[in-house]
């Protein structure tokens, strides 16, 4: 069976409370039970003084002395010859006029005493001596105090959990997919931190969700797009009264969307594998240097055709990672540049070594990006604004950011005065691995 917290907690306040009762009642017995017996024994030794006074008076017999002196709390009454106890301690009563005899927790004193020759009992026990209503006060006092405190306590702590329930009924809908579900931030520190924890924890899965939303549309766009041209194109091919050069044309049409269908699927697996990585695989060390002159070079066609004006400085650096990957950097980020700028453009890279860090600053003339495009140029499919939007599939410079994440370092863009934008890439410099 499964009990509440709220329960829980009223049941561990009702066993301290029940436990620290017990004890003060204990320790109460234990102080005040010497006092209760010595009370309680002068009690029956001052009823027995004054029977023994009325008795040499001569003017009362033991009968009449009984009635007299049975005034609550003090009880006396004859007791019979064959009595057990009696005749266990009649020599005690006999040698010294009386015997008292005090028992309980609560402590009842009984004397026995010789008056003419007739044996009385002198009992000074009642429901109305004023130690047991003490004790009885206290324990009903108690009792009262156990009950209420555990009421109380069931209200308090309904009021103490109610954060807690809050969440729980919280995270019961982000269970049945609502990622926009917000809690309250108010209460103790230690809930507002939780509370804070849960919002940020369902804001991100909501963007999450809202990222993998967008990353199942797009991906179904960029496949439909060159499926559709395909289809489109194959169907004009079974034209048998096209004519050479536009056949020709369509299958080139085919060809070049193939290429972009093989590349989306080729970028779309690269970025899941890198997703799933922590670390980066077959480092060796490499010249960083002459790998972008040699990307740079493959790009000739590109570049040559817009006429760009190139400004390459790079200093002679060895780097110690992966070189596939790094190639993947400079290779998305030049092609890039290539594409945003105009024809007769120039584009600037260069290279160069800090204390700490190896940095490439790879800029062009072309337009510049918004403030609010900057933070999300590096998501995937993201294609920027109509001024940088192109005829990728947005998955480039997200490659570069998981790449350079991986790697220990940081990319940014930022707008350039002149004009332009400048891609900015930081690699870690490490003197221990650049040695290997």
């Amino acid at each position: 069976m499964k009990v509440s917290l709220q329960l829980k907690i009223a049941l561990m306040f009702f066993g301290v409370m029940a436990a620290s009762a017990s004890l003060a009642l204990v320790i109460l017995v234990f102080i005040f039970n010497p006092m209760m017996r010595t009370n309680s024994e002068n009690q029956v030794l001052s009823a027995a003084s004054s029977i023994n006074q009325l008795y040499q008076t001569g003017e009362f017999d033991e009968k009449e002395i009984t009635a007299l002196i049975s005034i609550p709390p003090i009880f006396v009454e004859i007791v019979p010859e064959d009595d057990e106890f009696l005749q266990k301690h009649k020599y005690e009563i006999d040698f010294n006029n009386y015997y008292v005899e005090t028992t309980g927790l609560f402590p009842s004193s009984v004397a026995y005493m010789n008056v003419g020759g007739t044996y009385l009992s002198v009992q000074a026990t009642s429901k109305d001596n004023n130690y047991w209503i003490i004790y009885f006060v206290v324990m009903l006092s108690f009792i009262i105090c156990i009950v209420l405190g555990t009421m109380i306590t069931i209200f308090i702590t309904r009021y103490l959990l109610k954060p807690i329930n809050d969440l729980n009924r919280a995270a019961a809908e982000v269970a049945r997919g609502n990622f926009f579900v917000r809690v309250q931030e108010k209460g103790a520190y230690e809930y507002q931190s939780l509370q804070k924890n849960f919002n940020r924890m369902a804001e991100e899965l909501s963007g999450t969700e809202t990222l993998r939303g967008d990353f199942i549309s797009n991906v179904s766009h960029e496949f439909k797009t060159p499926l559709a041209s395909i289809q489109g194109f194959a169907k004009l091919l079974q034209n048998n009264d096209i004519s050479n050069e536009d056949r020709a044309e369509y299958t080139q049409v085919i060809i070049d969307e193939t290429v972009r269908l093989s590349k989306l699927a080729t970028n779309i697996l690269n970025l899941s594998k890198l997703e799933n990585q922590t670390t980066i695989a077959n480092k060796t060390r490499f010249s960083l240097d002459e790998q972008i002159r040699k990307i740079i070079l493959v790009l000739e066609p590109e570049w040559s055709k817009k006429e760009i004006d190139l400004d390459i400085a790079l200093d002679d650096i060895y780097y110690y990672g992966n070189e596939d990957l790094m190639g993947q950097i400079w290779q998305n980020i030049i092609n890039n540049a290539i594409k945003f700028t105009p024809v007769g453009g120039n584009i600037r890279v260069h290279l160069f070594r800090t204390e700490n860090n190896i940095t490439a600053r790879i800029s062009d003339n072309g337009p510049s990006i918004s403030h609010e495009m900057k933070e999300k140029i590096f998501e995937k499919f993201y294609q920027g604004d109509h001024s940088r939007k192109t005829e990728g599939n947005g998955l480039g410079l997200a490659l570069v950011k998981r790449i350079v994440d991986l790697s220990g370092g940081k990319v940014f863009v930022e707008n350039l005065f002149e004009g332009g934008v400048c891609f900015v890439v930081e690699l870690p410099f490490v003197i221990g691995d650049m040695l290997n």
